[in-house]
């Protein structure tokens, strides 16, 4: 075949083809979500990552002291966090489910690495972070521990820019 030759090879299609399609990246998203002010902004996160499947997952944190762990927010307040972000997951067009897990607020960060090894997740979506500085400097930073040991690529979305994404 010379350079010349405008006939079209068999077997290949147009690049403006718009029949082909590719498989989204992220098919199945982890979004570990602390408040319902994430959930929007978690969604949307979600979305362009080209998600399928979400798995939300709020910690119930607790915290020990003299032996005995204290929950820092009820059962119920918990659920309503999940059951919020579930439904603008499905609102999407998502497939979703949620789930409420119990963890010490120095193994936050553990709990999300092993719920996505555990889950199969492609993707982390974290939002962004919310400790303060002197929890950051007790229990270490959250959004870092998880960027350090993720199985899979991690989201964080900026405190700053609430329309900007980070991905690591």
């Amino acid at each position: 075949m010379s350079y010349t030759d405008t006939r079209p090879v068999t077997g290949t299609l147009p690049a403006s083809d718009t029949g082909t399609t590719t498989p989204p990246a992220y098919r199945r998203v982890l979004i570990p979500i602390q408040d319902a002010a994430q959930a929007e902004h978690a969604v949307e996160m979600a979305r362009r990552a080209g998600a399928s499947e979400a798995l939300v997952l709020h910690l119930n944190l607790r915290e020990s002291y003299g032996g005995r762990r204290f929950a820092l927010e009820t059962d119920s307040a918990a659920a309503r966090v999940v059951e919020a972000t579930v439904l603008e997951l499905s609102m999407a067009g998502i497939k979703a489910t949620g789930q409420v897990r119990p963890a010490l607020i120095d193994r936050a960060a553990s709990e999300i690495i092993a719920e996505a090894t555990d889950w199969g997740a492609d993707l982390i979506v974290l939002g962004f972070p919310q400790r303060g500085a002197l929890t950051t400097r007790l229990f270490g930073s959250v959004t870092l521990s998880v960027l350090q040991h993720a199985p899979c690529p991690v989201l964080v979305a900026s405190p700053s820019q609430q329309g900007s994404l980070s991905a690591r």
